[in-house]
């Protein structure tokens, strides 16, 4: 372990409830230092302070105190903070959704590039130990892809913002992720239920190389549910994002029956024919995602390599909440 002088020394800005999720894996993660935080909020300021035993610092003093700013306030402060920081030689890790508009990570990402530091992106979802797993073990190249994330509604959480800005970007970070193609053809649709922004929202988004995507998000839901389905040749994946599970269907062409193979294929397939179908089930061990997010982001910083959710990332997952929001527009 490094010594306490050499570790990367950490400032937080804003504390509340996911900021605290963020302050409690940073004092576990042994390569930094967590100095203090920074937070308007009167009252948490007291309750921070009491119950870890953290400094709060003002903007200005916290930025100057530290090696990396983590950015857990509500969206409309990014962008000024993450200048702030960047401009003082500061590496910044920034929950999503990153900034406002694309306009403003533009700004922070060339700020970034000309300084050295780097930015990375609360796209959480992408080191969800399942989707890692999964995409491990099979190459995504696929024709269709179907996400829903669904969330029961919260009046305190995120109804500022569209369902598309609040939920479904961690999906539209994924789609981008595992789809290496240009969007040619975006169409949505949503719903305004018990807040002045859209609540539901479905979008069908169509590539070159062909591939489609049908995604859905939804915070007015009875249940919650995070489900990713990917059709290819010859495979069938379901990832369900929250159970850390996947069920993977495979076309054996010659036949091979495999252990287990049918054992979920609803269809009989008779002895001998000259296709089958092998199923897998994946389910791998849970660990920390949120840890693991801020732990390669250090990591990353620490050996001079590119953090693999970035602001570059940002900005393409940014750039497609837009669009979708904006082809809403578009239906009267």
């Amino acid at each position: 372990m490094k010594n306490k002088r050499n570790k990367l020394k950490i400032g937080l800005f804003g504390v509340g409830r996911f900021g605290t999720y963020h302050l409690e894996n940073w004092l576990d993660i042994p390569e930094v230092e967590l100095v203090g935080f920074c937070d308007t909020d009167s009252k948490i300021q007291k309750n921070i302070q009491k119950k870890y035993k953290l400094k709060y610092y003002t903007q200005k003093e916290l930025i100057e105190a530290v090696d990396i700013v983590d950015i857990v306030v509500p969206t409309v402060s990014h962008y000024e903070i993450a200048k702030d920081a960047l401009k003082n030689g500061k590496h910044v890790f920034i929950e999503k959704t990153i900034t406002q508009t694309l306009k403003q990570i533009e700004e922070l990402n060339e700020i970034a590039e000309k300084n050295g530091l780097q930015i990375g992106v609360g796209h959480i979802e992408r080191v969800n130990p399942i989707f890692v797993k999964t995409t491990e073990k099979y190459k995504l190249n696929p024709n269709f892809i179907e996400i829903t994330r669904l969330g029961k509604f919260n009046p305190l959480r995120g109804t500022d913002v569209s369902v598309v800005m609040e939920l479904m970007v961690h999906d539209l970070d994924l789609l981008l992720y595992s789809v290496d193609s240009k969007i040619v053809n975006i169409s949505a649709v949503g719903t305004k239920v018990l807040s002045d922004k859209h609540d539901i929202v479905n979008a069908r988004i169509e590539f070159e190389n062909g591939t489609v995507a049908n995604i859905t998000a939804s915070r007015i839901s009875a249940k919650q549910e995070r489900k990713m389905r990917v059709f290819q040749k010859n495979l069938y994946i379901s990832i369900d994002l929250l159970k850390n599970e996947a069920n993977v269907y495979s076309l054996l062409k010659d036949g091979t029956n495999k252990k287990n193979s049918n054992s979920k294929i609803l269809s009989f397939i008779p002895k001998n024919f000259p296709k089958n179908i092998n199923y897998e089930k994946i389910q791998p061990k849970k660990y920390n995602a949120l840890r693991k997010e801020l732990s390669t982001f250090v990591d990353c910083i620490m050996n001079n390599k590119q953090t693999p959710m970035n602001g570059i990332d940002g900005y393409k997952a940014l750039e497609l909440a837009t669009k979708i929001i904006e082809s809403m527009k578009k239906i009267k």
